[in-house]
């Protein structure tokens, strides 16, 4: 028995003496052909869209063979989707060469980057893995809408000064057939996605004269069009002039009539975000809108050609009507009802100090196209009576007989915007004056495509707020935006930013990542 413990306390000398013992020998055996890759970053960031993303690895073989095959893919990283945890692994193959050289049109998240470099000789393989995180720069900036060689696209201008040209061609390659008509935008959009999951999103909305685009706006990727943006049946013969969010729903205004799709993720009230049949006042009557209307107290305001009359969409998606009388049941001189005239601009002015939503509607007159008249209303949906406050007829000799584009000082000055002739005009709304404006800095010479008071009040964090007087131009197939700051309803100094670029710009919308479902969005 001693002997045995003995032998067994020898054995263990043994092995502490050799668990001491420090080998410093290399004895990397690695095998004939071998593939290693090295120089690979651990994370990589870039901006889809607007970055190619370049990734140059030295990639060697122990033999010091070259007969290599290199495969890079692409997906998304489990457990990093916005809508769901589980994400099928799909291997996107974007690359066969060592260097890879791939422009970024992923949707904004976190995906895994491999580089797979296989021996020919021996089938020997190596495998990468890196993070690579794509952001968007379509959440904060200008949007532009223009037409560029008989069709739609869209630039965006972001506040450091950079920017993103031909958004849709880049990712459709080629712009939306047809000429541009308008461009809304919608803070909380919902849908249902390719994985039947609700997904919340801004969306960019635009409205060609004879398709509609509804947009991702996190990869500018395509929700729905006019052929896939109903639920039922496709209408036909329409002309889309425009779609919006009306608070709790997304509105769509044609020349047929107007739609309402209820949704407000920020109230858990999900939706498709598709359409279904016209809303009629009272459950029968159908609408012929006009192109022009405003938002007002979360409601969407405009003309109802087809019987002469101011109608209202309300935040539940349901068409009002006012009366003719006022609360005293007696007529007004001017009723809201059958006005025979044709609308050529609708614009809104709200000033804080009265807490009054003012309503200009510029009319022609039905039997005299040498008529012009401003109907003055205040805008409420408490009120079912008539809101006119005055109708004045414009006098014959102001330039307003012979203006094509319009605008009015949305936020303070109770003032309207022209454009005839290429002249800029100011038109006092209270004192029916009027005046020509040549703001400094803009060339002389550049057709006048677009007005507008533009403004953004609600960055509570930095203060990057603005409120801006736009004017853009168009020369030689190109186009010019002049933002200036406003005194006194006038462009005050030189423009605060010119932005540039192809094309000829008929509208525009300003996008903020905070927006939210009650932001206060310029009218169309």
């Amino acid at each position: 028995m001693k002997k045995l413990y003995m032998i067994w306390f020898t054995c263990l000398i043994g092995l502490l003496i050799t668990a001491c013992y420090d080998d410093n020998g290399n004895y990397d055996y690695r095998k004939i052909g071998e593939v290693q890759i090295d120089g690979l970053e651990g994370t990589y960031e870039c901006v889809a869209y607007q970055d190619v993303l370049h990734v140059e690895p030295k990639v060697t073989i122990t033999d010091g063979s070259s007969d290599l095959e290199y495969f890079w893919t692409l997906n998304l990283t489990p457990g990093s989707s916005t809508t769901s945890e589980k994400i099928k692994i799909e291997l996107d193959t974007i690359g066969r060469e060592r260097v890879l050289d791939y422009p970024i049109t992923e949707k904004a998240g976190a995906y895994d980057l491999t580089l797979w470099a296989k021996n020919k000789a021996n089938g020997a393989t190596s495998i990468e893995t890196v993070s690579l995180s794509v952001v968007t720069p379509f959440s904060e900036g200008f949007y532009l809408l223009k037409e560029i060689n008989g069709g739609t696209d869209l630039d965006l201008h972001l506040k450091d000064g950079s920017y993103v040209m031909d958004i849709l061609e880049a990712k459709d390659g080629q712009p939306m057939p047809g000429a541009p008509v308008s461009i809304g935008l919608d803070p909380t959009y919902s849908f249902i996605n390719a994985q039947t999951e609700y997904e919340i999103t801004k969306a960019v909305t635009i409205c060609t004269e004879n398709d509609v685009r509804i947009s991702n706006i996190e990869d500018m990727s395509v929700i729905y069009t006019y052929n896939t943006m109903f639920l039922g049946e496709i209408p036909t013969g329409e002309k889309p002039y425009y779609i919006w969010r009306n608070y709790f729903g997304v509105g769509y205004t044609c020349d047929k009539g107007i739609y309402f799709s209820c949704q407000a993720p920020s109230y858990q009230l999900l939706g498709t975000g598709k359409f279904g049949l016209p809303v009629l006042v009272n459950d029968s009557e159908g609408t012929k809108p006009s192109f022009y209307g405003v938002i007002s107290s979360r409601c969407w305001f405009f003309f109802d050609e087809l019987k002469g009359r101011l109608l209202y969409l309300d935040f539940n998606g349901s068409l009002h009507t006012f009366k003719d009388e006022d609360e005293e049941g007696k007529k007004q001189p001017y009723p809201i009802n059958g006005i025979p005239h044709k609308l050529k601009y609708f614009g809104i002015n709200y000033i804080a100090a009265d807490k009054e939503t003012n309503g200009y509607i510029l009319f022609e007159d039905e039997n005299n196209v040498d008529k012009l008249y401003i109907y003055h209303m205040v805008l409420s949906t408490t009120n079912i009576y008539n809101p006119i406050k005055k109708v004045i007829e414009v006098d014959a000799s102001s330039k307003l007989h012979e203006a094509d584009l319009f605008a009015t000082y949305e936020s303070t000055a109770k003032v309207m915007y022209f454009v005839a002739n290429n002249q800029i005009y100011l038109y006092d709304l209270e004192q029916q004056v009027e005046e020509p404006l040549n703001p400094t800095g803009m060339v002389t010479g550049e057709e006048i495509t677009y007005i507008k008071n533009y403004y953004w009040k609600e960055d509570a964090v930095t203060g990057d707020n603005f409120d801006y007087l736009v004017f853009a131009t168009h020369q030689n197939g190109k186009y010019k935006v002049y933002m200036y700051n406003i005194l006194g309803g006038k462009p005050n100094g030189g423009p605060v930013r010119v932005l540039e670029g192809d094309g000829k710009v008929v509208s525009m919308r300003f996008v903020d990542k905070d927006m939210k479902i009650d932001s206060t969005i310029p009218a169309l």
